[in-house]
């Protein structure tokens, strides 16, 4: 199960760059999808894959290899 409080923090942090986290369970999988929520948010300020995963797993307290994480797509 999801820490609320860690998933609210994660938003939180992830609002500040300009972007919004969305984190579902589906059984034993946690999807998080991470989108644009304002057109200047800073691209170079999420942190490399491997890097948030990591930090997801300890923030909603579930396991690495259980969280399918997808970033958002950016243009130009």
């Amino acid at each position: 199960m999801i820490d609320p409080s860690g998933l609210k923090a994660m938003q939180d942090m992830l609002a500040t760059d300009g972007y919004r986290l969305e984190a579902t369970e589906h059984g034993d999988r946690v999807d998080v999808r991470i989108s644009v929520a304002d057109p200047q948010a800073c691209a170079d300020c999420l942190a490399p894959e491997p890097v948030l995963r990591g930090i997801l797993h300890k923030q909603l307290k579930v396991p690495e290899s259980a969280i399918d994480l997808v970033y958002p797509e950016h243009e130009g």
